[in-house]
């Protein structure tokens, strides 16, 4: 494939509308928002949804939003190439024309050590990525494959790679090293790399902006928590820590994965597995990794991952339900309280994503176990759902940490990452237009 860039200003003319393309491809899934560019080169979302279940039969459907208006299709989608067409076609409904986006940014999981920023895709990139399948090889596939149908299906439009690792990169050594043997990590690259960092700078960068503190002076501690859960300790504006690992496997309790375990339960669930089902070792071994993955976390400790049934159950009694939120907080909490231990001052605790913006009683559980910061909770902002908000502040006299709520936007990071590197031809911003 060819990636052909454009890089004059106002390549496409001047008198039609002007949008650039924000695409976050899974296995069976196209997320996708489009931004409508401003004057002074700010963004506005203008249209956005998902097409779920690719490939699956009649399951397969088309969700999206314009203007507060909510539709669904109902369709047979094939592939992600389909995909986009058919998004492409439900653009033109509303008289958008494809000719109009300037460029394409993409959420990629994994750049490895190789990218510490957001980057314009060419051959040589495509082919980095693609060689960090073995690490990544549930999200990449699908990340590489958007890019190369939109590069088909919109033909010498930047296409540019944002990475959930990049964020990451300022992770130093003693962070990110394990003690393992060196060949491991000098021929295998297996050291801590961290996950959701386009999550985690974005609420960071939102809650310094709230709190009136320049960024690169912020300090917080940033709690993504969804069906994937990481927490992130940042010292002035750059990550120094972070809980997922490897792969996304390490870390708290999440909604299918198990987060930190005893490495040696593998080989003693292995040996189990081969004498009690009949089944070879290296079956055994892939069962086990699927369950550590996909059928851990939430799911085994409560029968489901979607948090909101768990805490009803919990207020109505739910003996088992109250034990999950219980082990979840708690583990979330350690983490938080190690971070903060070993920070020169903490001015935020940051909640975000589906529990960590929604779930105000898993919250204020998770805050009953950080006892020593001696935290004072507003009861009815906690209550609060999807909003900016501070809803609780440590009573501390020599460190005082605001507990927040900010609501994530991956999609507006990965929006103006493409608009400044892939049509403007410059670099990503240091200062985004989301934090005036």
């Amino acid at each position: 494939m060819v990636f052909e860039v454009f890089m004059l200003y106002g390549f496409r003319g001047i008198l039609m509308s002007s949008y650039i393309l924000s695409l976050n491809c899974g296995s069976s899934s196209v997320k996708f928002n489009l931004f409508k560019i401003s004057p002074g080169n700010t963004l506005q979302p203008h249209i956005q949804g998902i097409a779920e279940e690719i490939g699956n039969g009649n399951s397969s459907r088309l969700k999206y939003s314009i203007e507060e208006q909510e539709y669904k299709l109902k369709c047979y989608i094939a592939n992600h190439r389909d995909a986009l067409m058919l998004i492409f076609e439900e653009f033109k409904k509303y008289g958008i024309d494809t000719a109009g986006i300037l460029a394409v940014g993409h959420r990629v999981v994994h750049g490895g050590d190789k990218y510490r920023k957001s980057v314009l895709v060419n051959e040589n990139v495509l082919e980095t990525i693609r060689g960090l399948i073995p690490i990544a090889p549930l999200h990449n596939p699908p990340n590489i494959t958007g890019i190369e149908e939109a590069a088909k299906l919109l033909p010498g439009v930047p296409q540019v790679a944002v990475f959930d690792t990049a964020f990451h990169s300022t992770l130093p050594e003693y962070a990110y090293r394990y003690a393992i043997p060196n060949e491991w990590y000098n021929d295998f690259g297996v050291r801590k790399y961290g996950f959701h960092g386009i999550s985690h700078m974005f609420v960071s960068k939102r809650a310094a902006r709230f709190l009136g503190v320049p960024y690169n002076k912020f300090n917080c501690i940033t709690a993504h928590l969804g069906n994937g859960c990481s927490i992130t300790k940042i010292c002035s504006g750059k990550s120094m820590d972070t809980s997922m690992g490897f792969t996304p496997l390490e870390g708290v309790v999440m909604g299918t994965r198990s987060g930190d375990i005893d490495p040696a339960l593998i080989e003693y669930v292995v040996k189990k597995l081969v004498e009690n089902s009949n089944i070879t070792e290296g079956e055994a071994y892939r069962n086990v990794m699927q369950s550590l993955n996909k059928e851990s976390g939430l799911k085994a400790l409560a029968s489901t991952n979607m948090m909101q049934d768990i805490r009803q159950r919990a207020l109505e009694g739910d003996n088992t339900a109250k034990t999950a939120i219980l082990i979840y907080s708690y583990r979330i909490a350690k983490y938080i309280a190690s971070y903060w231990a070993t920070m020169p001052c903490c001015h935020a605790i940051v909640f975000t994503a589906g529990v960590g913006e929604n779930e105000g009683f898993v919250r204020k559980q998770i805050l009953s176990f950080l006892e020593n910061l001696k935290i004072v909770l507003d009861e009815d902002k906690n209550k609060l759902r999807h909003q900016e908000v501070v809803i609780g502040e440590s009573n501390l006299i020599e460190n005082n940490t605001s507990i927040m709520v900010i609501p994530t936007n991956e999609e507006i990071v990965i929006g103006y990452d493409a608009l400044y590197i892939g049509y403007l031809g410059t670099f990503a911003p240091d200062i985004y237009p989301f934090e005036f």
